[in-house]
């Protein structure tokens, strides 16, 4: 298929990079050994968070290691200052929206057992969702089934079909919180319908960090013959993700959070057989490209190729610490905080009892307190920020591997002073 650019060669991420040197010009930080007793507190100081705060709000962007805002930055000059030396016979190193960018979408693929090609890279899982729900074959009276503690990333999308083609949407309701597996999955059985057509639940709930039974609901679907869509936002880097294992038909998921990459940086998987059905939203040369399905979603239009180094960086550096022992870190700190929470009377968590179904996401609250008056109380008391969850279900706490117990220690005597 021939564009007006070349789009056979492979992608060359490093192609452009200086040394690895930070915006002060010190040199990055090498990753310790993992058998280094203060392995934790050195990747703390692989990360340019300011020492004076604590930040605990993962959950709506993460903190970027000092690689990857190095990474950024370089790329950024390199374009202010040498732009001329673009030659136009490729978009390699320049632009992003144009190329397939394999070696990124094969990054990704191998993260979540996915297959390349079937992997479009997205600015965020809003638009993902997006190109997924307005892209699906559906007819008038066609329904999506989600549940009632849903993203506005995630479900509006499906409501505007709603009220622009006549498709139906409907929410089950979930309860918060949830106490088990087997609930939430008798919950869906119940609520699928014989006119539903596609399920789209959150892997994990952002406002309460449960993680749901996403492989058991995605077989019953599967009987059924109904689509599933999986809404990543909260899971990619914070726990193992394979699509494969869970049998799901789609996937969207960002980097920005738990990943650590720069904002504007998501991506969308279909299953092979359904993507090549997928109509394009943002549409440019490669709309119709069948040898390259993925491809079809990532080309939208002139981006920002400076992000897109700082995602390759970020992927790269959690294949370095070790994505297992990400996902260990991140449990263990979530699992320490819930701990001591749960010794203290007044205060009720909202995410699950069942430890299976938590890993770095705690949402609790103080009897008698809002969510904005105890993360006020969180800044006030130790300039340490998790978010509001609005009056009755307190905040949102997150912990990520650049958080430490001694800040979890420091975190859980304010609001065991504030319970009093």
């Amino acid at each position: 298929m021939s564009t007006r650019r070349t789009v056979l060669k492979s992608l060359a991420l490093s192609s452009l990079a200086l040394p690895a040197m930070n915006v002060f010009g010190e040199p990055a930080p090498e990753l310790p050994n993992p058998n280094d007793p203060d392995y934790w507190k050195k990747i703390r100081d692989s990360f340019m968070l300011s020492k004076d705060k604590v930040f605990f709000n993962t959950g709506t962007v993460g903190a970027m290691p000092k690689v990857v805002v190095q990474k950024v930055a370089e790329h950024f000059q390199k374009l202010a200052a040498d732009v001329a030396d673009w030659d136009y016979k490729t978009d390699i190193g320049w632009i992003s929206g144009y190329y397939p960018m394999p070696d990124i979408r094969k990054k990704i693929a191998q993260l979540i057992n996915a297959d390349a090609p079937s992997i479009a890279l997205t600015d965020n899982v809003t638009s993902a969702m997006s190109y997924i729900a307005l892209g699906l074959e559906l007819n008038r009276g066609d329904e999506v089934l989600t549940s009632n503690q849903e993203h506005g990333g995630g479900r509006s999308s499906w409501m505007v079909r709603e009220k622009r083609e006549g498709i139906k949407y409907r929410e089950t309701v979930l309860p918060k919180p949830i106490r088990s597996n087997d609930e939430v999955l008798s919950i869906i059985r119940n609520a699928l319908a014989p006119e539903t057509k596609v399920l789209m639940l959150s892997h994990m709930l952002t406002g309460s960090g449960a993680i749901l039974p996403v492989k058991e609901i995605c077989a019953e679907a599967k009987a059924r013959g109904i689509i599933t869509v999986l809404d990543g936002a909260q899971t990619i880097g914070q726990i193992n993700v394979d699509v494969a294992a869970i049998g799901c038909d789609a996937y969207v998921g960002c980097f920005h959070k738990w990943m650590g990459a720069p904002p504007g940086t998501g991506f969308m998987w279909v299953r092979p057989e359904l993507i090549k059905t997928l109509w394009t939203t943002v549409s440019s040369y490669q709309w119709n490209n069948r040898e390259d399905e993925g491809f079809r979603f990532t080309q939208r239009g002139t981006g920002n190729y400076s992000v897109m180094i700082g995602m390759d960086a970020a992927l790269d550096f959690h294949n370095e610490v070790g994505p297992q022992r990400v996902y260990d870190r991140i449990k263990f700190l979530g699992s320490y905080l819930r701990d001591g929470l749960r010794k203290m009377p007044k205060v009720k968590i909202f995410s699950p009892a069942d430890e299976a179904m938590c890993a770095g996401i705690t949402v609790y609250n103080v009897a008698g307190l809002t969510g904005a008056r105890l993360q006020d109380e969180f800044w006030n008391r130790g300039r340490m920020r998790p978010r509001s969850q609005g009056d009755e279900f307190g905040v949102r706490h997150c912990t990520h591997i650049y958080n430490s117990e001694q800040e979890l220690d420091k975190a859980l005597g304010i609001v065991n002073a504030l319970a009093g």
